[in-house]
């Protein structure tokens, strides 16, 4: 078993934590949880990192308790592993819950456009965030345009009239995000292509169409693990980032 230092070499918990800003009057916990979900999410805590329960909550400035509970929460997800004599280490990416994850994603936005497209919804609601997602597609930003499309298929499923729907892909796809960032935010141009995937559910539910609808859904999430589609990208080499990313 490697020793802690081995691993701490890996991120600067100081630098990592330098932004967190806890808002006392709200509950504490819940806020610590998001915080540390965000970071190894977007891979500022890499696989194989330790947090340390103790550390967290001196950079954080609040107290053991609540980072022992976010701790826990991030546990029951997978994105996290107590090590004996080592401590806590955000986990491996793992194949098989990236995999059951996109399963369940795929099943319930499907149906969310699906009913969209059958009722033929009013989308004028969704007009700022697609405004906001093409500014950051035309700066090829993808870390902006991840936050502008959580918001986006999180709205699609509130339309919907499902809106906890959103809360039970948000409870698995940690996985696939972590590898989607990773991914994807090197990839000219990826995030056009999913803006583009975008307009075309939305062109379908205006339309009426419920199976192109379904269909262009089911083509966008399965998409996140296809990046060899986009142009100079080695299908191998996406294959070996997949299992090795840091």
């Amino acid at each position: 078993m490697p020793r802690p230092e081995t691993y701490r070499a890996l991120f600067d918990p100081a630098a990592v934590f330098a932004d967190v800003e806890i808002d006392t009057g709200r509950p504490i916990a819940p806020q610590v949880y998001q915080m540390l979900r965000g970071r190894i999410v977007d891979n500022r805590l890499p696989p194989g990192a330790v947090i340390s329960e103790a550390e967290t909550a001196r950079l954080c400035a609040v107290s053991r308790t609540p980072v022992r509970a976010a701790i826990q929460n991030l546990a029951g997800e997978g994105l996290v592993r107590v090590r004996p004599q080592v401590g806590t280490v955000v986990a491996p990416l793992d194949e098989a819950r990236l995999d059951e994850a996109v399963f369940v994603r795929t099943a319930i936005e499907c149906a969310v456009v699906r009913r969209l497209a059958e009722a033929k919804a009013d989308l004028t609601a969704l007009d700022p965030l697609l405004a906001a997602q093409r500014a950051a597609a035309e700066r090829d930003d993808y870390m902006i345009f991840f936050r502008h499309d959580e918001a986006f298929h999180a709205a699609l499923a509130d339309l919907a009239g499902v809106p906890n729907a959103w809360g039970l892909i948000q409870s698995m796809k940690a996985h696939v995000d972590r590898q989607r960032l990773v991914l994807m935010s090197s990839i000219a141009g990826r995030s056009m292509a999913a803006f583009d995937q975008h307009r075309a559910v939305l062109g379908a539910i205006a339309n009426g169409d419920a199976d192109a609808a379904e269909g262009h859904m089911r083509a966008h999430i399965h998409s996140v693990l296809e990046t060899e589609t986009v142009a100079g990208h080695d299908p191998g080499q996406h294959a070996d980032r997949r299992l090795q990313a840091r």
